[in-house]
């Protein structure tokens, strides 16, 4: 993987995203440490927003455990617990 400073990054910036478009990856480094890198985006934006956000990283870790110690739910179960309203709970379109 290719190394850029912050200082070339800044003076060359159309030819390296243009470089990285294409695929190549970039370390960015500051002061010779790496402080970022600079990737092709080949991914959905939700995606990428979605993988970074906490909540949603330890409800798919969360899923993850349940999946491996054998919790889970079949389609058919889960799809009746969804459509079946809960006592107590009022719907939004009833208030």
């Amino acid at each position: 993987m290719a190394s850029v400073g912050v200082r070339e990054l800044k003076a060359k910036a159309s030819q390296i995203i243009e470089r990285s478009a294409r695929g190549e990856p970039f370390v960015v480094t500051r002061r010779g440490r790496a402080v970022s890198v600079l990737l092709p985006f080949d991914v959905e934006l939700e995606d990428l927003v979605l993988s970074e956000a906490r909540e949603f990283v330890r409800m798919r870790e969360r899923a993850r455990r349940e999946d491996r110690a054998g919790r889970t739910v079949a389609l058919d179960e889960l799809e009746r617990k969804v459509a079946r309203p809960r006592a107590g709970v009022i719907s939004r379109r009833a208030r």
